[in-house]
């Protein structure tokens, strides 16, 4: 299943994002995704991130079957929701810092030590 995005109402500090599913033999489906704005400031999502963001939710749902997906039709997004994101999120951190940590440090091009003899001769 596919889903076009349609818009959005907004009343107050929430957001309520439209969809419409599309599948090849199916009827349209209607989505309607509500997100209060402060979950996404404590999320860390700007508010133009909130469509993507429910076409992840809508997408991990229709991968669960019809029954999943059904209970996005009119859904009002919790804290929970976001932590799939949270779990990315740390996950790229760590491997940031991982590589950040086991770069090589490059060798000097040239170098102002000079090996000199047991003799003192260079």
């Amino acid at each position: 299943m596919h889903f076009a995005y349609e818009g959005f109402q907004q009343s107050g500090s929430k957001r309520c994002f439209l969809f419409r599913g599309i599948e090849e033999y199916s009827p349209i489906s209607a989505f309607s995704i509500e997100i209060d704005l402060g979950l996404l400031l404590q999320n860390r999502l700007l508010i133009q991130d909130g469509p993507m963001f429910c076409v992840q939710l809508l997408t991990a749902a229709a991968l669960g079957g019809s029954n999943a997906l059904d209970k996005f039709r009119d859904y009002q997004v919790v804290s929970e929701d976001f932590r799939p994101l949270l779990i990315e999120r740390e996950r790229q951190t760590a491997e940031k810092a991982r590589r950040k940590y086991h770069k090589p440090v490059a060798p000097l091009s040239k170098s102002n030590l000079r090996l000199v003899s047991a003799l003192g001769k260079s």
